[in-house]
């Protein structure tokens, strides 16, 4: 039985896309991290109830001097929650505009784009820390990191329209400008250190697509790494093996200028459409499509 289900999430897991991997990893941090806590209520279970206020040394703090001790809470803490709600609405959030950006700039930037929104919304929560009172503690969350994605979005595309209930086709520039004042009106309030690092996130994701306009990338010092890493991972290190090279079809430059310019053309009209209609106005081949090419071109 326990092999089947390991079988069925590795084989579901090799689906996923990098969107569907960072919730199902935040899901899986917030069962068992609950789970722990249950057995330290139920049992009384002294190191578990202790560790329950910093959720088990994976919370972030703007304490400096318990920072130093816990260095891995810089990045552990953009996929731990407080609560239900808490998860529920950043991975719903997640899921929506992380697949719109996917389409637009793949996976490797969204995944760079929430690590770094993540660290950039600590760093502004931990400067703050030092000299704001009320805005310093622990923090935990992905909010800072879907908030760099959005904005993100929103940056390019200010006027890429979405679907929202009750109120219809709405431009992403006023949706983000909605997020950035309830978060900025909210700094008096008692979770001041919480919404500083929303503030962070966003912060990044604006100066992340500002740049891309202008032709830089300032994200690829930061992709770079994590290339190396899952090169790292996926060579293993145990041994090489030798498989005789498959034949390579041939594609003269003619077909593939043709074949890109087909891809371009292709993407240009969905784009449009986009602009038009909102990113729901998209059948879910024209989406998986921009998905596959729109980094391309």
């Amino acid at each position: 039985m326990a092999d089947t289900l390991v079988s069925q999430f590795t084989t579901r897991w090799k689906l996923f896309g990098i969107v569907e991997r960072l919730i199902t990893i935040n899901v899986i941090v917030f069962v068992v991290l609950f789970t722990l806590k249950l057995i330290g209520s139920w049992f009384n279970i002294e190191a578990i109830n202790i560790a329950e206020n910093s959720s088990f040394y994976l919370a972030t703090t703007s304490n400096w001097r318990i920072l130093a001790t816990r260095p891995w809470t810089i990045i552990t803490h953009m996929f731990v929650h407080a609560g239900v709600m808490h998860i529920l609405f950043n991975m719903v959030f997640l899921y929506f505009v992380g697949r719109m950006f996917v389409g637009f700039f793949g996976n490797k930037k969204l995944l760079s784009t929430y690590l770094l929104g993540g660290i950039s919304g600590f760093l502004l929560f931990f400067i703050a820390g030092q000299f704001l009172p009320g805005a310093g503690g622990f923090a935990v969350g992905a909010s800072a990191a879907v908030m760099a994605i959005f904005i993100a979005l929103a940056t390019y595309f200010p006027d890429m329209e979405i679907r929202l209930f009750l109120f219809g086709n709405v431009k992403l520039k006023y949706v983000a400008l909605i997020y950035i004042l309830i978060d900025y009106l909210s700094l008096g309030g008692g979770n001041a250190g919480g919404h500083i690092g929303h503030l962070g996130g966003a912060a990044y994701g604006f100066f992340l697509m500002y740049n891309m306009k202008q032709g830089r990338d300032i994200s690829a010092w930061f992709e770079s790494i994590l290339d190396r890493i899952v090169n790292l991972f996926s060579r293993g290190g145990m041994k090489v093996v030798h498989r005789s090279k498959p034949k390579k079809r041939v594609v003269s430059d003619d077909d593939y200028n043709t074949q890109k310019l087909e891809n371009q053309k292709r993407i240009d009209r969905i784009l449009d459409k986009i602009s038009k209609g909102g990113w729901d106005s998209l059948s879910k081949e024209e989406k998986e499509f921009l998905g596959k090419h729109g980094q391309d071109v």
